[in-house]
């Protein structure tokens, strides 16, 4: 018994190094996901290596990943992440299952002038103040989005106005298989905004919403 246990250990541990020494090249394919995470110039193994990310108009210069070998036992591939570019920071975790890419505990911090990487739109306004986004889990299948996730914008404010901050404000996202829904709140500040609207992937937004100003 001792020695088949052994030889157990053995295959796995020697299977998972297989795993392990994988290119990262096949992880960039594994991860990416035509128009919503794709990866580029990828360096190093499956365990441990780079690449540059794009998520639709926004970019990471630096994408890199640690490897995660306990998710095998659920048929996942599944890494902790930390990203870097465009003024922001991400960190999170990864999967990769049966044709459903999940992130989880996912945090974003950065300057608000990174906005104009994911809206070439909002270059023209010259957005300043803090960004934070924070999403517990997403799933995302190819055709569905499911999951919630928070985006906060502190200290906010635009070329278009010489009041300076506007205000800070949120806007949440919960998505369970239909159009991803988005409600917007002011947290504080003079600009008060509030909005509801609807989100689906890959880029199509409908947006219903009012704007006040303190006197």
């Amino acid at each position: 018994m001792r020695v088949r246990t052994l030889a157990i250990v053995g295959i796995a541990a020697y299977a998972v190094f297989l795993v392990a020494s994988l290119p990262a090249s096949l992880v960039a394919r594994w991860i990416s996901m035509p128009g919503v995470l794709e990866l580029a110039n990828a360096q190093g193994t499956l365990w441990s290596g780079s690449a540059r990310a794009v998520a639709g108009a926004a970019q990471l210069d630096s994408l890199r990943w640690r490897f995660q070998p306990v998710q095998l036992a659920a048929a996942r591939l599944a890494f902790t992440v930390d990203g870097r570019g465009s003024g922001l920071e991400a960190h999170g975790r990864i999967a990769r299952g049966f044709g459903a890419l999940e992130v989880r505990d996912l945090t974003v911090r950065g300057d608000a002038a990174a906005l104009a990487a994911f809206a070439p739109l909002a270059a023209g306004w010259q957005p300043d103040g803090r960004l934070a986004l924070d999403a517990p889990a997403i799933l995302w299948d190819g055709r569905e989005v499911r999951g919630t996730a928070r985006l906060e914008w502190h200290d906010a404010s635009i070329a278009l106005s010489s009041v300076r901050p506007l205000g800070s404000y949120r806007a949440e996202a919960r998505a369970d298989g239909g159009p991803v829904k988005i409600a917007v709140t002011t947290l504080d500040g003079p600009l008060r905004i509030s909005g509801n609207g609807t989100f689906t992937p890959p880029g199509a937004l409908a947006f219903t919403g009012d704007a006040r100003a303190l006197p």
